[in-house]
């Protein structure tokens, strides 16, 4: 059963949440047990972790916000595709060993490796010369391998200046190197997320850029829509604000904090209300 306390003693108002985190099990810089002490050292009281494409790192994140009295959400964060463009798809209180969606990760975590082998071809190709013994030495222990691995071993070469010139010129969806990955469709992300018992919400829905899909998203099942996100401003954060008011969803929002990378902290920056948590607990339970 997903994991979660019957009740929190907090206001409904208290700034005190953040679902959306990742670890080293994934593309984060930190082990999970470490994430949780940030977060709790950040002030959070309830946090999930979304790693992505697998729930490798939820029992250590589980064990360590339990001593940590913290309340802990079990997360994913799926990947998925609309026309060319990467849609990602946050679960919350996922029942972890639901058999589709484990064996849909399983799927992923074998084609990742395989996609980021071909990356690392493409990239000698580009004059950027990867020794794919060296980066899986390093990188290879991850459940869940991919371009955020491969951007830091780049950086960590001082093969590239910036992170942002990694994607903008090898990694990204339209750049040289990028290599697609055999992904499922959004709404069979959404399927997947709520038949293994969870909440699916749309993560960072403005790099995804497909905002015409938000209604066959809704009829699979949609949850929550990320109207706070690091990428999104102001303009941005009132728009899915308004579309989560218009197709009764909840506006979510959260840091996307993979350690110190891409740039100043984020832990304790985007926290949510408790009452966001609740709202989405109700949808995850069916009582909304």
């Amino acid at each position: 059963m997903p994991y979660f306390s019957s009740g929190l003693d907090l206001p409904d108002d208290s700034l005190a949440v953040d679902l959306h985190l990742h670890s080293n099990a994934s593309d984060g810089e930190d082990p999970p047990r470490r994430v949780m002490e940030r977060a709790k050292a950040a002030g959070l009281r309830v946090v999930s972790l979304t790693d992505h494409d697998t729930v490798a790192g939820l029992d250590e994140a589980r064990r360590e916000s339990g001593r940590l009295e913290l309340e802990f959400v079990d997360g994913v964060e799926l990947s998925s595709i609309h026309r060319g463009r990467i849609v990602h798809m946050l679960g919350h209180f996922i029942r972890t060993a639901d058999p589709e969606l484990s064996d849909r990760m399983r799927r992923y975590m074998g084609s990742r490796k395989t996609r980021v082998a071909e990356m690392i071809g493409r990239l000698g190709g580009l004059g950027i010369s990867i020794d794919p013994d060296d980066f899986f030495r390093e990188y290879g222990g991850a459940a869940s391998i991919g371009r955020g691995q491969l951007s830091a071993y780049m950086l960590k070469k001082n093969l590239v200046g910036h992170r942002e010139e990694i994607f903008e010129k090898f990694l990204g969806e339209e750049a040289s190197a990028y290599v697609e990955l055999d992904m499922i469709s959004p709404a069979e992300a959404v399927r997947l997320i709520a038949g293994a018992g969870g909440a699916a919400t749309f993560a960072h829905p403005n790099l995804s850029g497909v905002d015409e899909i938000i209604p066959d998203l809704v009829s699979a099942g949609l949850a929550g829509i990320e109207a706070e996100h690091p990428s999104q401003d102001a303009d941005e954060q009132k728009k899915y604000r308004e579309m989560a008011k218009c197709y009764n969803l909840v506006a979510m929002g959260g840091s996307d904090c993979h350690g110190s990378r891409p740039g100043p902290e984020r832990l304790g920056q985007y926290s949510q209300p408790v009452r966001t948590f609740l709202e989405l607990r109700r949808k995850a339970s069916g009582a909304d």
